[in-house]
């Protein structure tokens, strides 16, 4: 699909009105898209370069893409980075990575009034640009982000299959810590780091700004995540070429800047590399995407709460106030922060549209209901698990 010859119309509505223009690339929507991310509202999923890297890795297929910017009295107010998918029939918009991204979410510049009217005028809008389209799709929705209200939801909102981790570590870390953690755990923390360091050598925790580093820890990360993944019986997505390149190429773009789109950080005792985390950041929010540990003699000391601790303090440090540690519900993951629901909003736009819905509705409600129940889910992980020792066969 080629979307690069449309061009700007007009909403027909009487006042905030607002032309709508849809992009066939980033580059064209490079200008507005920088310029809303100054101020405006958005996780670190849809900072520009996060997605151009996505689809410059391959990770997405760049046909059929369509930036959707909104303006008003000469400025970008709201953008929706889609791809447009044909799936058994149906014309269906997402946004760019969401599969692969921790969260959803329509950015748009504070004190922008998105009713559920303004969002359905601007998607109809929308579909009379690109032509046939069924169904939007909004996917792992927060209900709020950086202290505003989802607008999307207001349209509609289905609990979705996963959380996301969350937590406040401004304006200073110890009151955070406090709350967080019990007396016990904190000292089991610390007195973890120190048999670490009485083992390998000192403690300390790097954040990655060379190519030679990157390559090493990268490595570490990925026999890390590998053998983890094996364990839990999936197998290492992240070992693919696609993402391989994701993560060189964004991280080594994001060595100069203080809160890049992508870094990487690993935790060394002496040299050793025994834990890795790849985060990207989003206004005063860092998101970590993922993480892998060492196993062995090190992986008793409690490694994923050493590396966590000294990175929100690091975090909190260059002005950090929010984190979170991403979807998937894992035990570790409460020491530090809290479970937040997330939704899903699906809007259809034409009578095939509501069919499309009501598949993708039954589809994401069955995940949750595993997702969600402890022993399906344990169920789950089991067959999963036997499924790939006996591939590996």
């Amino acid at each position: 699909m080629s979307l690069s010859s449309l061009r700007p119309r007009a909403l027909g509505v009487p006042e905030g009105s607002a032309p709508v223009v849809v992009h066939g690339s980033l580059a064209e929507a490079e200008a507005d898209w920088r310029a809303l991310e100054a101020t405006g509202i958005l996780t670190p999923y849809q900072r520009y370069d996060w997605v151009r890297a996505v689809l410059a890795s391959d990770l997405e297929r760049a046909d059929g893409v369509a930036i959707v910017v909104v303006r008003s009295q000469g400025r970008p107010v709201a953008l929706l980075p889609l791809i447009i998918e044909r799936r058994s029939g149906f014309s269906i918009a997402r946004l760019i990575g969401s599969d692969i991204s921790n969260s959803d979410w329509l950015a748009f510049l504070p004190g922008t009034d998105i009713s559920p009217e303004w969002l359905g005028l601007v998607l109809d809008e929308v579909r009379e640009l690109v032509g046939a389209l069924d169904l939007v799709c909004f996917f792992n929705q927060p209900r709020q982000w950086a202290g505003h209200a989802n607008p999307v939801l207001a349209v509609g909102a289905d609990p979705g299959p996963n959380n996301l981790y969350t937590a406040i570590i401004g304006p200073t870390p110890a009151p955070y810590i406090e709350h967080r953690l019990t007396h016990k755990r904190r000292g089991n923390i610390k007195r973890g780091e120190r048999r670490l360091e009485e083992m390998l050598g000192r403690v300390e925790l790097r954040r990655v700004t060379t190519i030679d580093e990157l390559d090493r820890v990268h490595a570490a990360f990925l026999a890390q995540r590998g053998e983890r993944f094996d364990q839990m019986g999936v197998g290492n997505l992240f070992a693919q070429q696609s993402f391989v390149r994701f993560f060189r190429n964004l991280a080594v773009e994001g060595f100069s800047d203080r809160h890049p789109a992508l870094c990487f950080h690993a935790l060394y005792a002496g040299e050793e590399i025994v834990a890795t985390t790849c985060g990207a950041f989003a206004g005063k929010h860092y998101s970590q995407y993922i993480n892998s540990t060492a196993s062995g003699p090190a992986a008793k000391y409690s490694l994923m709460g050493i590396l966590v601790a000294k990175l929100m303090d690091e975090l909190n440090a260059s002005g950090i106030d929010t984190f979170d540690m991403g979807i998937g519900d894992f035990d570790y993951k409460q020491d530090w922060t809290a479970p937040e629901p997330l939704f899903d909003t699906l809007i259809p736009l034409t009578p095939a549209g509501h069919l499309a819905a009501l598949g993708l509705r039954t589809s994401q409600g069955a995940k949750r209901a595993i997702k969600q129940n402890p022993r399906l889910w344990g169920l789950a992980q089991s067959i999963r698990k036997t499924l790939h020792n006996l591939r590996k066969r």
